[in-house]
C-alpha cells in the first residue's frame, strides 16, 4: 500500500515520553486528518443534486458531506496549531508540510487496527459505512479487542495518547515560543455547512488539550456535545435521513438512494490524472494542482506571522490575510468547479465518469504560475469553455496570492 501505511509514530509501554515522539505523533495525526478529506469530498461531489426540495426539512447528504470535509480541514489546522504551539513542527529534523504528505489511494489508514482502507469513490452505503469506521466512537469498540505498539482502534485513542504526552512533557515544552500563535490558523476559517467551532490559538497545555478535544468531539461525539458528530451524520446519510434528490415517492419518502444511479454520478474509483488522456487528463492535472496549491498555501500560512492589518480594516494589504482568503478562494472558486466538471464527464465507453483526483502536483518555485501554465496551449479552454469567462476558474486563479516553494 502507498503512503497511508508508513509507520513513523512508535508508542512504547510508557506512552509518549520525548518531544521527538510527540512531534511524530502529531505529524501522523495531521496526515490522518488530511487523508479523510479527498474521500469525503469525492463522495459529496458524486451526488448530482444539491439536496432536498425547497419544501423539505433537514440537511441534504451532499451538504452534510461537504460540511464534514471542511471540519476535517479544521482538524488539520488544529493539529498544526498544536505543533506550532508546542514547538514540535519538525519531524526528524524536517519541517512538516501538508504539501509533502499528500496521500495516495487506496491506502490503509495510519496505525489503525483492524486495518481500514480508504478509497476515493462515489457515495454508497458501503462507502458511508467505511466513513463511519473512520469516525468510530470509543464506546462502540469491541471491548476484548486490543491495540498495541504503534496501533490505535479509534482516532480518540490516538488523541488520548497525544494529550497524555503533552501533560507528561509540559515542563519540557517551550510553549508559544517566539509568539508562535501569530503563525497559527485562527481567523480565515469558514463553514456555513458545519458546526460553530473555529481554530483555537495554542499557547499552553490547556489550549492544546482544548484543540484535541474539539477534534474528537466533532468526529465521534462527546457527552456534552452541542452538535451532531461526524459519526452521527454519516449514520443519517446511510439510513436515508439526509436525502440526495428532490423527488419523493407516493409515501413522501425520498425516491433516490445513495446506492442508485439516478442521482449519483458513476465515478471511477481511486482515479488519478494518469487514468485519463487528452484534455481530460489536463483537467485532472488542474484538479491535482488546485488541491496541491491549497495545501502549499496552508503551509505558507504557518510561516507568515499575523501581525499586520486586521481583516476588517479598509483595503487591508496584509500578506497573512491574503493567504487566509486565498485558501478559501482556491477551494470554492477553483477546486470545487473543476471537480464539478470532472464528475459530469463520461470516460470513453467505460460506463464511468471522471472524478476529482486529489493527487500531489509537482510545482516549481511559483505554484500560481504553474496553475496558469496548464491553460497555455488553449486546449483546456477549448474542451471546457466553462473554465473561462469573467468569473471562471482561470480568472479565479489569477486572483490567488503568489506563494514561493523553494527547493521544489
Amino acid at each position: 500500500m502507498p503512503y497511508l501505511t508508513k509507520r513513523s509514530a512508535v508508542r512504547t509501554a510508557d506512552g509518549i515520553t520525548t518531544l521527538d515522539e510527540l512531534a511524530r505523533h502529531l505529524a501522523d495525526a495531521a496526515r490522518i486528518e488530511l487523508s479523510t478529506v479527498p474521500p469525503y469530498l469525492t463522495a459529496a461531489y458524486s451526488i448530482k443534486t444539491s439536496g432536498y426540495s425547497q419544501w423539505a426539512q433537514g440537511l441534504s447528504a451532499q451538504r452534510a458531506l461537504i460540511g464534514i470535509a471542511i471540519e476535517e480541514m479544521l482538524h488539520m489546522a488544529l493539529v498544526r496549531n498544536v505543533m506550532a504551539g508546542t514547538g514540535c513542527e519538525k519531524v526528524d529534523g524536517t519541517l512538516f508540510r501538508f504539501y509533502d504528505n499528500v496521500p495516495s489511494y487506496p491506502g490503509d489508514m495510519l496505525h489503525r487496527v483492524p486495518e481500514l482502507t480508504l478509497h476515493k469513490q462515489r457515495v454508497s452505503t458501503a462507502a458511508v459505512e467505511g466513513f463511519m469506521e473512520v469516525e468510530l466512537p470509543e464506546s462502540m469498540v469491541v471491548q476484548d479487542s486490543k491495540a498495541e505498539g504503534d496501533t490505535y482502534r479509534t482516532l480518540s485513542e490516538l488523541y488520548d495518547v497525544i494529550g497524555k504526552g503533552i501533560v507528561t512533557l509540559n515542563d519540557q515544552i517551550k510553549w508559544n515560543q517566539d509568539d508562535a500563535w501569530k503563525r497559527q490558523y485562527l481567523r480565515g476559517y469558514w463553514n456555513q455547512w458545519g458546526g460553530p467551532p473555529k481554530p483555537l490559538p495554542v499557547i499552553d497545555q490547556g489550549s492544546a488539550l482544548d484543540a484535541l478535544y474539539v477534534i474528537v468531539e466533532q468526529g465521534e461525539g462527546a457527552p456534552d456535545e452541542v452538535e451532531d458528530s461526524h459519526y452521527q451524520k454519516f449514520t443519517r446519510i446511510r439510513d436515508g435521513l439526509y436525502g440526495i434528490g428532490v423527488v419523493v415517492d407516493d409515501n413522501g419518502r425520498q425516491k433516490f438512494t445513495i446506492d442508485g444511479d439516478d442521482a449519483v454520478w458513476p465515478l471511477m474509483t481511486d482515479a488519478t490524472a494518469d487514468s485519463f488522456t487528452g484534455p481530460l487528463k489536463t483537467l485532472a492535472q488542474l484538479s491535482d494542482a488546485a488541491y496541491s496549491y491549497v495545501l502549499a498555501l496552508l503551509d505558507e500560512l504557518y510561516l507568515t506571522p499575523a501581525d499586520d492589518p486586521a481583516p476588517h480594516t479598509p483595503n487591508p494589504t496584509s500578506q497573512r490575510y491574503a493567504l487566509e482568503r486565498g485558501f478559501v478562494a482556491a477551494m470554492q472558486g477553483v477546486l470545487s468547479p473543476v471537480a464539478g466538471i470532472l464528475v459530469s464527464t463520461p470516460v470513453g465507453r467505460t460506463g464511468k465518469n471522471a472524478a476529482p483526483t486529489f493527487g500531489r502536483y509537482s510545482f516549481g518555485p511559483k505554484p500560481k504560475e504553474d496553475l496558469i501554465a496548464l491553460f497555455d496551449d488553449g486546449k483546456l479552454l477549448t474542451a471546457y469553455p466553462q473554465l473561462g469567462g469573467a468569473d471562471g476558474v482561470l480568472h479565479q486563479i489569477g486572483l490567488l496570492p503568489d506563494i514561493d516553494l523553494p527547493g521544489n
